[in-house]
């Protein structure tokens, strides 16, 4: 769905397959649409808001509940934005492996698994960080994970009804580095 981004970089971390565009912050922020500016290099793109930029919807499916940045219809299907930079830091093309936070990779795939659950469409987990844009496509292992612990990752955050992605993902990256013959290179864990 992302054939218009030229990657720079990709690899396997954790059992997800990412896909990694670098760009200059700087260079899009006189850009006067709102789309422009969460995705530079998807400008030119068929994009669709399925809601008005800047106001988020909430998704929901099976004790997941999520807000993402925005979900865009493109093509046969859509995609699930999650920017919420950890720190602010540039990520270095060199060094992006030891630099993506695991916990934002998993947050922003359970909350394309809470899009695709509701909505019932194929959803791309794309994550904006300060200077770069990554796509998810985790791995039959690591969805088993997310989608198998949403009751217990409840249970352990004491929310009765639904667990944010963030918690999800929190609960699920130790359980992920535990299971063997996932790639384990890189990533910041948890402290």
């Amino acid at each position: 769905m992302t054939e218009a981004v030229h990657w720079d970089d990709e690899g396997e971390l954790l059992g997800v397959q990412v896909r990694v565009r670098f760009f200059e912050p700087n260079a899009f922020a006189g850009q006067t649409v709102p789309l422009n500016r969460l995705l530079p290099e998807l400008g030119d793109a068929a994009l669709r808001p399925l809601a008005p930029v800047g106001q988020r919807t909430t998704y929901r499916v099976a004790g997941l509940q999520a807000q993402p940045e925005q979900v865009l219809a493109h093509g046969n299907g859509l995609l699930c934005v999650a920017n919420r930079p950890v720190d602010g830091r540039r990520h270095e093309a060199d060094q992006w492996r030891r630099e993506l936070p695991v916990v934002a990779m998993l947050q922003a795939v359970a909350t394309a698994m809470a899009v695709a659950g509701e909505l019932q469409l194929p959803t791309v987990a794309l994550w904006r960080g300060p200077n770069a844009l990554y796509q998810f496509d985790p791995g039959p292992q690591v969805l088993e994970c997310l989608a198998t612990h949403i009751g217990q990752a409840c249970d352990y955050w004491g929310e009765p009804e639904a667990v944010a992605p963030a918690q999800l993902a929190t609960f699920c990256e130790p359980r992920l580095r535990a299971l063997p013959g996932l790639a384990h290179d890189g990533g910041v864990a948890l402290a």
